[in-house]
């Protein structure tokens, strides 16, 4: 599983938010992938993190700094 963080069509604004989660002391990573009709879409995602109390852990600590965070499968 990862923790989606924001998907955004500006490559700036997905590293803007990688630069504040390594700020916080979070590894995150980004993904650019094609959407139709949307271009590129960059993904910001932490994981892959394989026990749900990871997942729990991980989302209560960015929840703390203001950071919402969405359960998403491996591809």
């Amino acid at each position: 599983m990862y923790l989606q963080l924001g998907a955004f069509q500006n490559q700036d604004d997905a590293d803007n938010l990688k630069a504040k989660l390594a700020l916080l002391g979070v590894e995150a990573k980004i993904q650019s992938i094609s959407v139709p009709d949307k271009g590129m879409v960059h993904r910001v995602r932490v994981g892959p993190l394989n026990r749900q109390d990871d997942v729990d852990r991980m989302r209560a600590q960015l929840r703390q700094d203001g950071v919402n965070a969405v359960v998403v499968k491996a591809e």
